[in-house]
């Protein structure tokens, strides 16, 4: 199923429930990659709905001073688009069911290169 094939079902049942939906962001990597797959595996059973999951930048202007912090701290531990994308891959293995964005400034993928992004989008 697609992200927005699942997005669409999860706010349809929201909806349905007549409730809010709970969407949370982490930064991918931070502190570390071990930590930081642990949390986002526990975030569904937790209550979160949706997870965005943020791509470190190592200018993100546009953001506050934690999430700016966080993206530090993640690029200081080498996490790039190939590793989340293997984290989005080991987390798909247990969980295919809560949608999972990601979320982030261009500059990373067009260094990655647009095309490998979307090709990698598609698999995971």
């Amino acid at each position: 199923m697609s992200q927005q094939d699942l997005l669409k079902k999860k706010f349809e049942e929201l909806k349905k429930k007549k409730k809010c939906g709970f969407i949370t962001f982490v930064t991918a990597g931070d502190p570390d990659f071990d930590t930081s797959y642990k949390i986002l595996e526990k975030l569904p059973s937790s209550g979160v709905d949706i997870i965005e999951l943020g791509i470190p930048f190592s200018d993100p202007m546009a953001d506050g001073p934690t999430i700016q912090k966080a993206n530090g701290r993640a690029i200081k531990n080498k996490i790039n688009l190939k590793k989340i994308f293997d984290m989005v891959k080991k987390f798909r293995k247990k969980d295919t069911i809560t949608p999972l964005l990601l979320m982030g400034y261009y500059n990373p993928i067009l260094r990655f290169g647009i095309n490998n992004f979307i090709k990698k989008i598609k698999k995971n």
